[in-house]
């Protein structure tokens, strides 16, 4: 669909960046090397309520955020597309195509919730696997939309006479956002990458591996042969989405397991403590993190609103 489509599924995709980011937790005690910092409190966590925020939070757009981004980059795109005679997504199709299901702390640990793991197994509510979702605004534009928004067009003017700039509509609306130094040179919807490059380390930690381990046996004493709880919820066997008795048999012994070692409570806290010392050692860059996050929120609100 376009940049614009494009933007919804980098939107959409952040979630699954920090999901992935959070993927990389457990574990015991205290640090033991330098590359294992010393973790906080460790939570007890026996529901997906019991997670709490993840010291990355606050450097990612929340999920209102993104609604108001989104519904800022339509206003912006329409604003433009209109000048060229052409339509484009409505706010509330722009709404559609960047939505999914609503960001799930939990699912960054993996399987928590036992209820959900006894009606589902590692699938969703409605039927599909954890990886699922679906999205799409019912709006496709034609190809000479396309060719305006991206661009493409040759020998276009807009209502003003205007000739089509280079970028089309999409290099519009990117200028358009950055008005009052939004972004500047750090983009929030890239920074949940950096967290994500800290899976390896994360799993990696002593206390992670420790967690794992008692994890692995517990299962074990329960007929199954898994080495870690992403090595269960990322089985190919529930890839379908398809709920089968075997999947809610594994996903309730993987809850069980879970709650018994505390093995969550662990990996959050593994995990929180390498995300806290990235973050330290970085002061400089997360505070302009922090202030081109502002910026683009606070830049989206004024679109939202009317600003031109």
């Amino acid at each position: 669909m376009g940049t614009v489509r494009k933007r919804a599924v980098a939107v959409t995709a952040l979630a699954g960046a920090v999901a992935l980011a959070g993927c990389a937790g457990g574990g015991g005690g205290g640090g033991g090397d330098r590359d294992e910092p010393e973790l906080g409190r460790v939570p007890k966590v026996m529901r997906p309520a019991d997670v709490p925020a993840l010291p990355m939070d606050r450097y990612l757009l929340d999920e209102k955020e993104i609604r108001t981004y989104t519904r800022a980059h339509a206003a912006l795109s329409r604003r433009c597309m209109e000048r060229f005679g052409m339509s484009w997504l409505t706010d509330a199709q722009a709404l559609a195509a960047a939505s999914g299901p609503a960001a799930d702390p939990a699912r960054y640990f993996t399987l928590i919730d036992a209820g959900a793991a006894r009606l589902h197994g590692y699938g969703t509510p409605s039927g599909r696997g954890p990886q699922s979702r679906t999205t799409g605004s019912g709006y496709e534009p034609t190809d000479a939309e396309r060719a305006v928004y991206d661009g493409r067009a040759k020998d276009v003017t807009d209502s003003a006479g205007r000739p089509l700039r280079k970028g089309g509509c999409a290099a519009e609306v990117e200028a358009g956002l950055l008005k009052g130094g939004a972004r500047g040179a750090v983009d929030p919807f890239t920074v949940g990458n950096e967290f994500d490059s800290l899976r390896a380390k994360v799993r990696r930690d002593s206390r992670v591996t420790g967690a794992f381990t008692e994890w692995s046996g517990c299962m074990e004493d329960k007929g199954f042969d898994y080495r870690t709880p992403l090595d269960a919820a990322n089985d190919t066997d529930w890839k379908s989405g398809t709920v089968t008795d075997t999947a809610i048999a594994v996903a309730g012994a993987d809850v069980a397991c879970k709650q018994r070692h505390n093995t969550v409570g662990i990996w959050y806290a593994a995990t929180a403590a390498h995300q806290k010392a990235w973050i330290d050692g970085k002061a400089e860059h997360f505070a302009a993190v922090l202030a081109g996050k502002k910026a683009l929120v606070d830049r989206s609100v004024e679109v939202v609103q009317g600003a031109p």
